[in-house]
């Protein structure tokens, strides 16, 4: 319940010879959570931060290409495919960062992993791996047995069913003024205390008084005080205590037997069940359990795997989508979507029979009169007498448009030239987006022997471009030529005022200063007060 920075948690587990909690599978994210679920009174906030071993190790970076996002078990244990990260981590080769675990008191997003500082206060949980343990000492007397556990430095506050193996016991007994101590060992095989007891027994032992000490059955015989266990279980050397016998032989089970209070029982690895017949295991398909989410799964023996489907990649043991459009075929346009791609073609294109290239679409149906297909578009033309208005596939007759003039208000040459300019010119139908298509030059269509203009780009541009330089340069020679009259005539000047001012220096360093008026008016002026003195 202390909050540490992440090296001294993992430190003072180090220190009491464990590691800091992994959680490499739901077994043991069940574990943390009972723990912390039994500690919550303890808890000020209602949402607490837990250290678990994973660090990003030095002189590494945080990738999603990587199992684990690039972190590692402190504890140096193998690599776990099992994630519950909150987020994902933040992108870093020169951070440190370490991993905790949130804790609600309202049960909502349980143990999600979080990247953060190394140097934040968090609580923290130590893992420790144990042999064997011992069941607790017996007091037949008045006294007291307190426990020091190899991973605390302090004795335990709570009342333990069973103690981890190094555990030291020590025995103060109220009628007697020495003190015992106990060790839990492991002896050929059995786990047990090296001094068993009892302790702090009484002058005259009976078995009103605290069933003698014997955990079964009590009998007195010519005074003394013998204990007998119940059926199936055997005394041990303490003379008190009773231990189930051991029922475990080599075919009690196919993987592993254990001894419990009500008798054997079998257990199966990871990945296994227990069959009807209690003994055998069988393996478990976890492919029924849509394990992959829906992709691929393969199942093993006592495992499976996920393959990725089509479009999708394995990024940090899970199915991610893959953007095709990144290194994408397509000629024209591209359409990611979750697991597959698609090809788009600009206005005036179809997609071909590969599913990426795009060929032009031949529009010439659409005219009425005559065609020109061009690449992503086309153009139509009229024939004599006749023209296409503008945004119209269809040819209208030129008679329509000269009945409308009226005799009073005869057009001049200009503007039957521009009327005529107009009616011949045919509006592209469909405008290409494609950065291939080239500009179109000037066409001639001939019908009965009169040439008539359809269309025109190259010429015309040509003809602006021209016109555009001539202003142009006509505006800046005459900018060039005035600023170099200027600058000249202020050189000339300023070349001249030097040579006036050395004329004017004295012999004791001072000079005249010019007045600003006209060099003859000085002149005169000068002479005028001469004359006066």
């Amino acid at each position: 319940m202390d909050n540490l920075s992440f090296e001294d948690a993992r430190l003072k587990c180090v220190y009491n010879g464990g590691s800091l909690m992994t959680v490499k599978d739901r077994h043991e994210e069940d574990v943390l959570h009972s723990l912390l679920s039994q500690s919550q009174r303890h808890f000020r906030d209602k949402t607490v931060k837990c250290w678990i071993g994973l660090k990003l190790p030095t002189e590494s970076c945080v990738s999603a290409n990587k199992t684990l996002w690039g972190f590692k078990w402190v504890s140096g244990e193998e690599d776990s495919q099992y994630t519950n990260w909150g987020k994902e981590p933040v992108l870093t080769c020169t951070t440190e960062r370490c991993v905790s675990v949130t804790y609600s008191v309202s049960g909502q997003n349980q143990l999600k992993w979080i990247a953060r500082s190394c140097k934040s206060h968090n609580f923290y949980a130590c893992k420790f791996n144990f042999k064997g343990m011992c069941k607790p000492l017996v007091l037949l007397g008045h006294g007291k047995i307190t426990y020091i556990a190899p991973f605390s430095q302090m004795p335990e506050r709570n009342d333990l069913k069973s103690f981890p193996l190094g555990t030291y016991a020590d025995i103060q007994c109220s009628n007697l003024q020495s003190t015992d101590y106990s060790v839990c060992m492991d002896m050929g095989g059995i786990f047990r205390w090296n001094v068993p007891g009892p302790f702090c027994k009484a002058k005259k032992q009976r078995c009103a008084n605290k069933n003698g000490g014997c955990e079964h059955h009590c009998q007195e015989h010519t005074g003394e005080v013998k204990c007998f266990c119940k059926e199936g279980y055997n005394l041990v050397e303490d003379g008190l205590s009773c231990r189930i016998q051991n029922l475990c032989g080599v075919d009690t089970c196919e993987h592993q037997c254990i001894m419990e209070e009500s008798g054997y029982s079998c257990k199966c690895p990871h990945g296994f069940k227990l069959d009807e017949n209690q003994r055998n295991c069988s393996d478990i398909d976890e492919c029924q359990s849509q394990a992959c989410e829906g992709h691929v799964c393969i199942n093993t023996h006592g495992s499976y795997k996920c393959a990725c489907s089509d479009g999708y990649e394995t990024i940090n043991g899970k199915c991610s989508d893959v953007d095709e459009c990144e290194n994408s075929r397509c000629q024209h346009k591209c359409i990611n979507s979750v697991g597959s791609f698609s090809c788009h073609c600009d206005e005036g294109f179809k997609l071909s029979e590969d599913g990426f290239s795009c060929v032009d679409i031949n529009e010439c149906d659409e005219c009425e009169f005559k065609c020109l297909n061009t690449v992503g578009s086309y153009i139509c033309s009229c024939p004599k007498g006749s023209y296409a208005e503008t945004h119209e596939l269809n040819c209208k007759s030129e008679e329509t448009e000269t009945s409308i003039a009226s005799s009073d208000d005869t057009p001049g040459e200009d503007e039957t030239s521009t009327e005529s300019f107009n009616k011949a010119t045919v509006e592209l139908q469909h405008e290409s987006y494609h950065s291939d298509v080239p500009f179109i030059d000037l066409v001639n269509i001939t019908y009965d022997d009169q040439p008539r203009n359809i269309s025109f780009t190259t010429g015309f541009a040509n003809i602006v471009s021209s016109s555009v330089i001539i202003c142009v340069l006509g505006s800046v020679i005459p900018l060039l030529v005035l600023f170099a009259v200027t600058l000249a005539i202020a050189i000339v000047r300023c070349s001249h005022a030097k040579k006036e001012a050395k004329k004017k220096k004295t012999t004791d360093g001072y000079c005249w200063v010019s007045s600003g008026m006209d060099p003859r008016l000085e002149k005169l002026y000068e002479s005028i007060l001469t004359d006066d003195l």
